[in-house]
């Protein structure tokens, strides 16, 4: 009985997997990057243990090269994957299964096909409409879980995104340039579990 339900569990995946649905170039060509991105941002943290007023900070990202950042006092920065995680979500080797429909919102489970890549699944929700993620529900191999959701305004990234997530202290996606104190964090469960809040004051891509 295990066998043929498990039988039947791979032949309906297989029906509903797409190597590459159309969407995905579509969404490629949304947010690709040429050489980099300029960007300045707003960042509200919300991490039990760690005090921090609200940063703007200017990040200037160019491939290949070290990034550049600017503000004042204790800097805390996004890690890069945070403010350009569609790149790598959209151009590792991946299967895509698409998993439902609501609306113009249109929900895929794309797993990762590296098996060295940091992430292993992440379930988009993507606007048909629109061509564009609203919400990525990201599990990865060793740093816990990211629910990353974005609304937009007039330009292909959003203008405001959340993340929130489930990690260890080591593993939060965000930078410390200068003195800081991991020993602070508080964690529940061998977790911590937070939200950082960017708002885009700036994004370009060149």
């Amino acid at each position: 009985m295990k066998k043929v339900s498990l039988l039947l569990l791979l032949t309906i995946l297989g029906f509903l997997a797409q190597a590459q649905p159309a969407i995905a170039e579509q969404l490629r060509n949304r947010y690709a990057v040429k050489n980099g991105i300029d960007a300045m941002v707003s960042i509200r943290i919300d991490i039990p243990g760690i005090t921090a007023p609200t940063k703007t900070v200017e990040v200037y990202l160019e491939n290949g090269k070290p990034p550049k950042i600017k503000g004042a006092g204790l800097i805390i920065l996004p890690r890069k994957e945070m403010i350009n995680h569609f790149s790598e979500l959209l151009s590792t080797g991946v299967q895509w299964i698409q998993l439902g429909t609501q609306g113009d919102i249109r929900i895929f489970k794309v797993v990762s096909l590296d098996p060295y890549s940091d992430w292993i699944t992440a379930d988009l929700k993507v606007n048909i409409k629109e061509i564009r993620i609203d919400e990525i529900d990201l599990v990865t191999r060793e740093s816990g879980t990211y629910l990353m959701r974005h609304t937009y305004g007039n330009g292909n990234f959003p203008d405001h995104s959340e993340i929130t997530f489930s990690t260890d202290k080591f593993s939060i996606p965000l930078k410390f340039l200068g003195k800081s104190d991991h020993s602070k964090i508080r964690e529940s469960g061998g977790k911590v579990k937070g939200k950082i809040t960017l708002d885009f004051i700036r994004f370009r891509v060149f």
